[in-house]
């Protein structure tokens, strides 16, 4: 069991060290925070020594002192820590004392909320805070020089091609390299399927075997399930709406059942109203490799009014990508876009609105600076929402920006498939139990 003695120890020769050698201070600092410390004086210690370095000011005690209320006991507690801190040349061993015991700290916070919950919704929030407490122990990990030119070498001469995230759509597939941990934006008017794209690209990834939750705060499971059949199964969305079906229907939804259970499964979350830390804890819960948020808009942000909406998606955005960042997470974002470019001049003048850009994503800045790809679809005749789309990488980091291309696009069997490649089709993938289908009957065959 962990001694709460032992990390008191690590606290005090840790701010000891501070007091005793100067020369080990940036090491302390950037391996922890003001808040890794358990106790409240050393807390205060090592803020203080922080301001002083950040202003330039030698770390003495008498400054220290300075800027301490109640000296008279910080006084004796320096003093006394100084005494017991012999040399300074060890503080490295101690410092991941110190966070572990600041783990244990959040750890032990949330056992004792977890005693007094009677709410199970409360329950598992906790339950998910608590797998989340021990993900993270060096929160700025580095390569130095000869490790970046080193890891390089290996990286190279390995037999092992790196295995990138597909998307089931070819000029994705061939121009962008993204991997885990890389953050993703795919931006669209209202209803210019951005939803059913991304649910495309989630079943590819899916069928490869990725561990996918797909967080909805707009849309329902249910509806989401019926565009998937409808897709699966190319039964139109009427009959399934209205549940006209005829046999050969019924044999197909089978077909497509078994596809869904077993040859790329992935998790669809109703989020409606939940904030970023919601998400990322229920994700970090699951253990999912790559995430699909829709849309980002709509997040909501701790400490952020629902009504400013520069700050609330702003610090969304910076919320899931570090996330994605620490935890090797591949998060896909869905987005809104402003209004198409030109609206008013093609009123006034008649010329066509401009294409979209990656600066068209609504509300912040910031999620273009964290995007490593922004991928764009739209209707190619917006005046016609049935018409083909455009599909456009707007940014890719890693890679080309290729020319836009066409995605034929049919509302009614909710499809969507990139001109000339056959796109996402249950014949196409042979891991599917083959279900006879026939004109016959009425029957239900999943029973």
């Amino acid at each position: 069991m962990a001694n709460p003695d032992f990390y008191t120890l690590a606290q005090n020769t840790v701010i000891g060290s501070m007091l005793i050698d100067e020369a080990c201070v940036p090491l302390v600092m950037s391996k922890l925070t003001e808040d890794d410390f358990v106790d409240q004086t050393c807390r205060n210690f090592f803020r203080v020594i922080r301001e002083l370095v950040m202003e330039g000011r030698p770390v003495d005690l008498v400054p220290i002192m300075g800027k301490l209320r109640d000296q008279g006991d910080y006084v004796q507690f320096a003093r006394r820590i100084m005494d017991e801190t012999s040399t300074a040349a060890n503080v490295g061993n101690y410092i991941p004392e110190v966070l572990r015991g600041s783990m244990m700290r959040r750890f032990w916070g949330l056992c004792s909320k977890g005693l007094q919950c009677t709410d199970p919704e409360d329950a598992e929030r906790l339950a998910r805070k608590m797998s989340s407490v021990f993900s993270a122990t060096d929160r700025m990990p580095r390569m130095t020089g000869p490790q970046l030119a080193a890891n390089f070498k290996e990286r190279m001469s390995s037999e092992v091609i790196p295995e990138y995230l597909p998307w089931g759509l070819p000029t994705a597939d061939r121009s962008v390299y993204a991997e885990l941990g890389d953050m993703i934006l795919l931006g669209g008017y209202a209803s210019s399927g951005k939803t059913l794209l991304s649910i495309l690209m989630a079943m590819t990834q899916a069928k490869r075997a990725y561990k996918v939750g797909y967080y909805s705060l707009e849309t329902r499971p249910e509806k989401m399930a019926d565009r998937i059949f409808a897709t699966l199964s190319k039964v139109p969305m009427d009959r399934i709406k209205t549940r006209n079906f005829s046999g050969r229907d019924w044999a197909k939804f089978a077909q497509a059942a078994n596809f869904v259970a077993t040859v790329c499964p992935f998790d669809i979350i109703r989020a409606a109203g939940s904030t970023v830390d919601d998400i990322i804890s229920d994700a970090i819960g699951h253990g999912y490799q790559i995430i699909y948020v829709d849309y980002v808009q709509l997040l909501r942000a701790p400490g952020v009014r629902d009504t400013d909406g520069y700050s609330r998606i702003t610090a969304a955005s910076q919320a899931l990508k570090t996330f994605s960042q620490n935890t090797n997470t591949a998060v896909v974002a869905l987005a809104q876009l402003t209004r198409p470019p030109g609206t008013e001049s093609k009123r006034k003048n008649e010329e066509e609105p401009e294409m979209p850009t990656m600066h068209s994503l609504k509300g912040s800045g910031q999620l273009e600076q964290d995007a490593d790809a922004v991928f764009l679809v739209f209707p190619f005749d917006r005046k016609d929402n049935k018409s083909a789309r455009v599909f456009r990488i707007a940014k890719n980091k890693d890679g080309d920006r290729p020319d836009p291309v066409l995605l034929e696009f049919d509302g009614s069997t909710q499809t969507m498939v990139e001109t000339g490649s056959e796109g996402i089709s249950m014949d196409d993938w042979e891991e599917m139990d083959q279900v006879e289908i026939t004109d016959g009957g009425e029957d239900n065959p999943f029973g």
